[in-house]
Order: structure tokens, then sequence, then C-alpha cells
């Protein structure tokens, strides 16, 4: 045993190793739970609450089994540091680390479990070391303390409402707050009528260190004018301060002066405590009577702060998106209640929506957004969560018809944005494979329409890439069938403007479980441009959901509830190309491209592509555009098409270009070509690509009589003789800044054997 000199060195000793305890505390909640050893003698003679909770285990000490029990006590309620700082006391008596950062949460601890001393010590610290008494009034409304906050005199509570760093920089939550301080004192000095007068008496000059400008109108109009808290003459000024015409002129005396101080709080991220979780609730009351509101009508939940920041439930009514749909819809978002002088805060969150059932058997109705930047928006959400008249259908529980209400919520966790070193295209890492496995994928198929889910992030070429997969409905479907979306997104920060990249090509996949990876069903994706303003590329309707949870497709198996997506990227840096130099002498090409592996082309999704090398043409940048198409008056919707068109890949950005084409369009055949064509088409800025949605049917293109395929090398040419004519001759040599291929192609007049202009 080790030789200590004295029973402080002991109990120091015991303290830090732990050695011999007889309970364990399983201390906090989520990610953040420990287990501390303690000795129940130790804190029995500290804490009466400690000795009643042991008693019984003292008194049965003797057992021959209770040597061998080391209970475990759950305290999810403290953090572990609290509560090592707290035992740090009993066992020595030293309260070297209790600070203006701790002593809150240390005097919960110490009043839960009744050590009068800490208490005391706790309540001992100065206002002044608190640093921020917004944080204090927080964890004393959290801990029901107010009485101590509300000791504070007036002339402290100026010093705190002149601070510009505080918890609460919602200037009408920190109204709310002086509102209730004012009642209290009202009620100390003996006026029990909380009257304007009198709250306006007892706040005396701090009235007058409250920032009314930087408050939202709508809350100062609705809230603070009808308080009559503020003469006519103050209201005017603030208004008048808020709807002058020009900034620069604010400080110039004006008719109605301002009385009070308009220059901006900041959130105190330094001496913040940092709840990273939290959720949020709206009681939706008179269901029936907001129902029958017009479309715009609108509930807003009290804020709730998480993370320093002040957030929302918005509940609104919105119509379908359908023209024939004359329902109503539940919008439902989380609002993040910045105000017009506050910077914007950075944050990640990520968010779960939920209708909560009355009934126990009926599930929540569910809905989820991942990794989500707060910085450039206000809200986030679902603008048609659920309909009204499913919403109150007694079948689903939401409803509660007696009270006439529903409750939603928002479960939030955010994170701290991850710094992310500056990327530079050209880095060595030009390709590489993302994978998301979406775990309970049975659960995340009933949620609403825009739930998503993200993969971790793979860097690439210097830039952040994750999947995303969301919830949609394919354009035109009237049943309300759910879509699995997948897209390739780009994660680049906001603020960041001028990054671009083109990626060469990209393979969707998802796994088959059942039949292997050369079973999967895939999709392709070539020389898509990411910038700014085009973060997300993809398929909006790669498999139903239907067919994607169907055991014997292979996709999804009920044992492991999940599915498994990929997308292999291979990024290019910008090329660089010579000024287009526009010769007339070279008015006619040719263009060729070998589709390697057709026979797995022809098994991927609908939009699937492939593109040839460009071809310069009168100095201009063409190639053919492959695609896998759908016939539009087709009944059988499984019959697929392949698309060819002819492509001019100008930049959007350049406008002043235009020609006419004629155009053979080719399959290279080892019997005789099959080919279509087009003549004196006109090509410029708007309609840049023309072909056939329709060139011929995948049956007919694998047939092997008609010998288009190579069968040996399962390989397909394609081909196009064309012609520039009528070229704008006044397009002058420039520098082209390759953009790669435009997006958002919109297919229309799909008619065999005519051409159809991709951009019409």
């Amino acid at each position: 045993m080790t030789s200590l000199a004295n029973s402080m060195d002991w109990m120091k000793h015991l303290l830090t190793t732990g050695e011999h305890p007889d309970v364990h505390f399983l201390v906090g909640d989520g990610d953040e739970k420990e287990i501390l050893p303690a000795h129940k003698h130790i804190l029995m003679n500290t804490s009466d609450v400690f000795e009643a909770m042991f008693r019984f285990d003292s008194q049965n000490g003797k057992s021959e089994n209770a040597s061998a029990n080391c209970p475990v006590v759950e305290v999810p309620d403290i953090e572990p540091t609290t509560f090592k700082l707290m035992l740090k006391y009993i066992y020595v008596a030293d309260f070297s680390e209790l600070n203006g950062e701790n002593a809150m949460a240390v005097l919960y601890a110490a009043k839960k479990y009744n050590i009068p001393a800490l208490v005391d010590r706790s309540l001992q610290i100065p206002i002044s070391e608190l640093g921020n008494v917004f944080m204090a009034y927080a964890y004393a409304c959290f801990f029901r303390i107010e009485d101590d906050f509300l000791e504070i005199n007036q002339k402290i509570f100026c010093v705190l409402l002149d601070l510009d760093r505080l918890l609460l920089s919602n200037e009408f939550e920190i109204w709310k707050i002086a509102l209730r301080w004012a009642d209290e004192k009202c009620r100390q000095n003996g006026i029990y009528e909380c009257s304007s007068d009198n709250r306006r008496s007892v706040l005396g000059p701090a009235l007058f260190k409250i920032r009314f400008p930087n408050m939202l109108e709508e809350d100062f109009s609705k809230f603070v004018v009808p308080s009559g808290l503020l003469t006519m003459e103050e209201v005017l000024g603030v208004y008048q301060f808020n709807s002058h015409p020009n900034l620069s002129l604010r400080g110039v005396p004006e008719l109605y002066s301002l009385k009070f101080p308009s220059h901006g709080r900041i959130s105190d991220w330094n001496t913040a405590k940092r709840n990273g979780r939290g959720t949020l609730a709206l009681e939706i009351e008179k269901v029936s009577e907001f129902a029958g509101k017009s479309v715009g009508g609108y509930r807003f939940s009290d804020t709730v702060y998480i993370n320093g920041l002040a957030w929302k439930i918005k509940a609104e009514i919105r119509e379908g998106t359908a023209a024939d749909d004359e329902k109503k819809y539940l919008g439902f978002f989380l609002w993040y209640e910045r105000t017009k002088y506050e910077k914007p805060l950075n944050c990640l969150f990520s968010a779960t929506f939920r209708i909560v059932s009355e009934k126990s058997e009926t599930e929540n109705s569910i809905g989820t957004l991942c990794d989500y930047n707060n910085q450039m928006n206000s809200s986030w959400g679902f603008g048609n969560f659920i309909s009204f008249e499913e919403m109150v259908n007694p079948i689903n529980g939401y409803y509660n018809r007696e009270e006439d209400k529903v409750t939603l919520a928002i479960d939030v966790m955010t994170v701290d944005e991850p710094k992310m070193d500056k990327f530079i295209l050209g880095q060595s890492k030009a390709t590489g494979t993302l994978l998301m496995e979406i775990e309970k994928a049975s659960e995340f198929a009933r949620e609403v329409f825009g739930s998503d889910r993200k993969s971790e992030t793979v860097h690439i070429n210097g830039l952040p890439w994750k999947i995303l997969a969301k919830i949609q409905t394919k354009n035109g479907s009237v049943d309300n069938e759910k879509w699995l979306g997948i897209y390739l997104s780009c994660g680049a920060p906001e603020k960041d403007l001028h990054w671009r990249c083109c990626v060469r090509s990209a393979i969707f996949q998802i796994i088959n479980r059942k039949n292997g990876a050369e079973n999967s069903t895939v999709g392709t994706l070539c020389d898509r441009v990411f910038d700014n303003n085009s973060t997300n590329r993809g398929f909006p309707n790669f498999i139903s959901f239907v067919e994607l949870m169907d055991p014997e497709k292979g996709f999804y198996t009920k044992c492991e509830d999940k599915v498994t997506l990929t997308i292999d990227v291979i990024t290019v840096d910008e090329p660089k190309m010579d000024k287009f130099i526009w010769d007339q002498s070279k008015a006619t090409g040719t263009l060729l491209m070998d589709i390697e592996k057709v026979s797995g082309f022809a098994m991927e999704i609908l939009e699937s592509e492939r593109q040839s090398e460009t071809v310069q043409i009168k100095g201009l940048p063409w190639k053919i555009w492959a695609e896998i198409n759908q016939r539009k008056e087709s009944s059988d919707n499984n019959e697929k098409w392949l698309g060819i068109y002819l492509w001019c890949d100008m930049p959007r950005e350049d406008k002043n270009w235009s020609c006419k084409c004629s155009a053979i369009l080719r399959i290279v055949s080892q019997m005789a070509d099959y080919r279509r064509e087009f003549s004196d088409q006109f090509f410029d800025n708007k309609s840049n690509s023309w072909g056939y949605d329709n060139f011929i049917s995948f049956s007919e293109l694998m047939d092997q009589s008609k010998a288009l395929v190579n069968q040996n090398e399962d390989k397909l040419t394609l081909a196009i003789d064309f012609t520039v004519n009528e070229a704008n001759t006044e397009l002058k040599p420039l520098e082209f800044q390759w953009h790669g291929r435009v997006s958002d192609w919109i297919i229309a007049n799909a008619n065999w054997g005519t051409t159809e202009n991709k951009n019409s």
C-alpha cells in the first residue's frame, strides 16, 4: 500500500487514482458521458443527500456479497467537468478551479446534493467575473434560481445593458428580460400593479440602454409599442431611424430624435456555453381557425438558443405545387432569427422535423435535413410538409380534436464550421470515390418529400465533395410516388465566390447486395461544371422507392435495413484554350465517338450520357452528345431510347454568336449505317444543340441482326457529318474561357423523325 504523509494526501490520492471505489457515477448525457469512481462514506460525510442514497447500502455493508457490488448511479443532468469540481471540493476542499465560467453549473450541482459550503462559495463569485450575466440568467432560469439574478440593483443592470458582447444578441429577448426584472422590482417595492408607468419608473435609465432600433420592426410594432412603455416621441424616433432613406445621414438631428443606442451587439462566443443540441416545439392552437386563413398565414414558436444562435419554428400555410392541386399544405421551417445589424454567423446544422402523433401506435410524420449552412439563409425546411387534409385526419393521430391543436417539433444538432484550407485546382488527386450507407432505409423511405441524407466529405482536387440523397417526386407524376434523387454535391464555402471545377465524369451507383456490383443501378454524367451557383449535379429521379425497397431487386435487405450509394469522380482542371479564330476556310467537319461497354451503358438510368471530344469548325467547339431517353408518347415506360445531338459547346456568357448547320447523324455499322439528318437549323446562345431524343430504341440498337453494335468489342460508334453556314461574321476573335457543359436542358417536341433543340 502506498505510504502517504497525512489524511489530506490520502484523500488526494483517492481522488486522483480512484482506488478501491464502492460506487460509480455515470455522469453526462448523449455522447459526453463519463464514469467517475467514488467512495460512499466520504460522500455521506459531506452531503445528507448522499447519506440518504447510500444509507441502506451502509447498513447491509457487512453482508457477504456487499463488497462485490459496485453500483452505478446515473447523473444525466450534470456535466462530467462540473461533477469533478464538486468531488474535488468534497475530497480536498479545493475551490481553485471555481470561476465565472463554471460557477452556475457548480451551484446547480451543490444545490442538488445539498452541499451548503459549495453553494455559498459559488454565489460569492463576483458578477464582474461572470463576464456575461445574461448567460448566468439563462442558467438561472434553467436551474430555477431566478431570484438570485433579480436581486441585482438598477446600477448594475445598466452596466450589463451597456455591454456589446452578450450571450443574447437578440434585442427583443433582452427587452423581455428587462420586463421580467422590472416586474420583480415592482413586487419587491410593494407595487403590485405592473403598469407601463410603474415599469418605466423602476427601469429608469436602464430603459435607455435597450437598443430598440436593433429589433425586428415586426416585434417592435407588435409587442413594444402596445406595451405603452415608450412615449409617442420615443416610438416615432425609432420608426424615423429605421425608415431614413439615407443611412449616411443617420446621426443628423431629426424631427424626432432617437433616444436609444443603435449599435449592434455580438453573441459572446468566447464565454457562452456551446450547447450544440436542442429541441424546438410549437403547439398550433385553434388549428381549424389557422387552416381557414389564406395562403401565407403563419405561426412562430418561442425562441430557443442553440450554440448561441436564436432559432424558431415557423409554420406557414402554403399552396400545392401542381396546377390542379387545390389543397392547402403546411410549410414547416427552421428559422434562424438574425437581427438586421447582426453579422451572419457560420454554423452547420442537421435537423429532424416532426409532427408529433397523439396516438402511441402511430408514427410521427418526419422529415430530415443534413449539413446545411446558416450563413446565407434565414430559414430551411419543407414548403409542403403535409396537407392540412392529411394532418387533421383522425386516423393519423396528429390532430387533437378536443383541444383543436397540433404539435410540431424540430430536433437540431449544430456543429462548428470546419476550417478548410484554401483549395488549389490542379492538385495531384483528381479522382476519388464517395460512399454512403443510408442506415434505417425503411424509416428514410417514409419521410416527407425533400428529406435528405449526406455522406462524409471526400476531398478531390482540393474541393470537399459529398453524396446528397434526397426524396423527390417525378415531374409530371400525379400519384405522389417517391423517388430517390442522388447528387454529387460540392461543399465549398458559400463565401468563396471565385471557384469552379469541371467534373469530367461521375458514375453513380446503388450497390446490388444480392446479385453483386455488376448488377448495380448505374447513371453517368459527363463534363459538368460546379461553381458557387451550381453546387449539386445528379439525377432527381434515380430510382423509385418502390423498386429500391423491393427485396427481390437486391438493393435493400431487411436484416441490414440499409442502402449503399457510391459515386466515382474524375475532375479536370480548367483547360486553357487558344483564342478562337474565325476561319472561313473550314466550314465542314466530322465528329466521331466510340461508346465503350455499350451493353453496360444500355443498363444505366434515364438521362445518363456520353460526350465526344471537341472538334473546332468555324472557330466554334462542337461535340456529339448521346443520352438515354424515354419516348414521350410510348405506353411502355421501361423502353429506353438513344438520343443523339450535335452540340456547340460555347459558354452561356458568350451571346454574340450564331450560325446555321446541316448535319447527318450516323450509327456506324458493319453493314449499312443507321442515319438521320437535319438541314439549316439555327444555333445560338439559346439554341446550341439539335438532334433526336428518340434516334433509335435500345432494343433495336442491340439487335444483333442489325449489326449496329460491335459485339466482339461491345462498342458503338457514332458519327456526325456537318456543315456550318451563315455564320455570324461579327463575331470577333476572343479569349475563350471554357465553362464545360450548359446545365438544365429542357427536352421538348420529341417527335419521331423530327429534330429536337435541347434548349427550346
